[in-house]
């Protein structure tokens, strides 16, 4: 038994294709593991919440096929005679895809990575419906379903666009569901299912036009395909399994699905650290447990609280979950106030430790809405402010207005949203506005609560004119001359303010010879720009400020950046230093200069 191949033809009214779904995922700049560990980790726990079992197992494993191996793959699923036909009608612009497809044909071994759950009820229902029972008609067969999670305040999706998810992680856009549940009467009394599907560029063919769907199971008539079910599913997924060189069977009493994607093109480091960083709720309550297992065999496991750029997030959740108010300078744990008669939810933030601080979550809120995900990691703090980070656990008051307001890759609520105002109207807005500006609000204060004691005065006594003044002069803040010298500074340096307004703060530094510039040979010129908050009296170092630095040479985001130059006679250096959101604060900029290890005078 082999199975055959059908592809969608586009004809008729409404012709459907795969452009829209390639590219609708919206990822919101989520990297490819980050995807595949937000979605298997979602359709996990929502399959597994109505079973008796408390926990569900995730399992992502490595498998490798030589080449002999591969070819009987290949030629098991029918992929040669149906898609080397195909390989010139991609068009020049696939060009990538149409490599990976020689690649397949080739004298490589093939990559694969299966992605399974237990304790799950696995893909049930009818397959050719798409009721919330019909799981594996939604999630193998439908696409952009808007219901599913309609009636679920604990459903994590809602868009049936995840699924896309998998094909994209397959550098053939190849992708087979095999999965084991209880036969129902809606089931037919079907009990395993197996079938493969691709998501193709689409493509003209022997003078037909195909939308780039593909279908890949037991024919039922010409072009057309359904999945392979009980014993005919469980010979084929034996025969697979007999390809691997590790045992990928299941029984008939383990329910649950797998997922296997060909050539897969991600990295098992990269989802274990997603997993980590967006269902460590989950794994802390016992709702998800999950296993990696590498090519050699190996298994590990998430790795929460060892995680130091981590850790704080974990700490803070369990704080918000305890729901003991703190009311500290630099940690504060306590419930938003209600609103509507809504409860919202438990915030909780601190001062960022160093892990933390140097993270892409610095100044980053962790939101979650029960399901166990984080649904995102939102930068809702001020760079020009201390560094700092929290969690908001919403409320189960305001899921319904929240699960709405997701965009399709669950990573942000929006007030703005169209099928939030279409459910609720103005009370959904209104509430997702609430939740919005109260957490970003309350980051910020609380970020502000922790400034430094300076006082901002602008007037011509302040601290900010003294060092103006004291720089033309060249004198020390005491009033005394600086200590004499005995070199010469080697190059002329200067420093101004550019640009300023609340949005941004702009200087210009600029590197030249001077007449004690040596004409001959090179120096190693090193330079250290720094940002401080002046007040009446003081003048405090900002150390957690990231900045930017343009011009002849490029540092991206860098709190503390060192600038290192081989600096020749007649070399001219202009840079540009800037910094967001400096708001009506006397912020300003010094750079600090070493040549051949003495520091200059500049």
């Amino acid at each position: 038994m082999k199975f055959s191949w059908e592809f969608n033809l586009m004809k008729g009214k409404n012709p459907q294709h795969t452009a829209a779904f390639l590219n609708g995922y919206d990822e919101r700049n989520f990297e490819s593991e980050e995807i595949a560990a937000r979605e298997s980790g979602q359709n996990s726990v929502d399959a597994g919440r109505d079973i008796d079992q408390k926990t569900t197992e995730l399992v992502f494993q490595e498998i490798s096929l030589n080449k002999e191996k591969k070819d009987e793959f290949l030629k098991l699923i029918n992929f040669d005679l149906s898609m080397r036909p195909r390989v010139n009608d991609f068009g020049n612009e696939k060009i990538e895809f149409k490599k990976s497809l020689d690649s397949v044909f080739g004298d490589d071994d093939m990559k694969l990575l299966l992605i399974r759950d237990y304790g799950t009820c696995g893909l049930g229902g009818n397959w050719q419906e798409y009721e919330r029972e019909d799981h594996f008609g939604r999630l193998v067969l439908a696409l952009n379903l808007d219901d599913k999670a309609r009636g679920d305040s604990n459903s994590g999706g809602s868009f049936g666009l995840g699924k896309t998810a998998y094909a994209k992680s397959s550098q053939v856009n190849t992708v087979f569901y095999h999965s084991v549940f209880k036969g129902t009467e809606r089931s037919n009394g079907a009990n395993r299912r197996l079938m493969g599907t691709g998501i193709y560029p689409s493509h003209n063919h022997e003078n037909k036009k195909y939308g780039g769907f593909a279908y890949i199971g037991e024919s039922i008539g010409e072009n057309e395909v359904k999945p392979f079910e009980n014993k005919a599913a469980e010979d084929l997924w034996d025969q697979i399994n007999s390809l691997c060189s590790t045992d990928i069977s299941r029984k008939s009493n383990k329910y649950g699905t797998d997922i296997l994607i060909l050539m897969s093109s991600l990295n098992l480091g990269k989802i274990r650290e997603s997993i980590e960083n967006y269902y460590f709720p989950a794994i802390l309550q016992k709702k998800l447990t999950v296993r990696f297992i590498d090519n050699s065999g190996e298994q590990f496991f998430p790795n929460i609280r060892d995680r130091e750029d981590l850790d704080q997030f974990v700490r803070l959740y369990e704080q918000a979950v305890n729901g003991k108010e703190i009311k500290e300078k630099e940690l504060q744990v306590e419930g938003l106030r209600r609103y509507k008669n809504k409860r919202l939810g438990e915030f909780a933030i601190q001062r960022a430790e160093p892990d933390e601080e140097k993270s892409k979550r610095n100044n980053c809120l962790a939101i979650m809405r029960g399901t166990g995900m984080v649904i995102n990691y939102l930068k809702v703090g001020g760079d020009q402010y201390e560094s700092a980070v929290g969690v908001f656990i919403a409320d189960k008051d305001i899921y319904e207005y929240l699960i709405p307001s997701e965009n399709a890759a669950h990573s942000e609520w929006a007030e703005n949203s169209s099928r939030l105002f279409g459910d609720f109207g103005d009370l959904g807005k209104d509430i997702v506005k609430k939740v919005n500006s109260n957490i970003k609000t309350r980051f910020r204060n609380f970020q502000k609560d922790l400034q430094p004691e300076v006082s901002y005065q602008r007037g011509d006594s302040g601290l900010l004119s003294k060092l103006l003044a004291q720089s033309l002069k060249g004198q020390k803040s005491s009033g005394k001359l600086p200590p004499e010298k005995k070199f010469n500074n080697p190059i002329a340096l200067s420093l101004t303010k550019q640009a300023r307004d609340e949005d941004v703060s702009k200087w210009r530094l600029k590197v030249a010879t001077n007449e004690f510039t040596p004409e001959s040979g090179s120096f190693d010129l090193q330079l250290l720009p720094s940002i401080s908050l002046v007040g009446d009296s003081k003048k405090v170092p900002i150390k957690h400020m990231g900045f930017d630095i343009t011009g002849d040479i490029e540092i991206l985001n860098d709190a503390k950046p060192i600038i290192d130059i081989d600096y020749h006679y007649g070399d001219s250096i202009e840079l540009f230093i800037s910094f967001p959101n400096p708001g009506r604060l006397n912020y300003v900029v010094e750079c600090k200069c070493i040549a051949q290890g003495e520091v200059l005078d500049v």
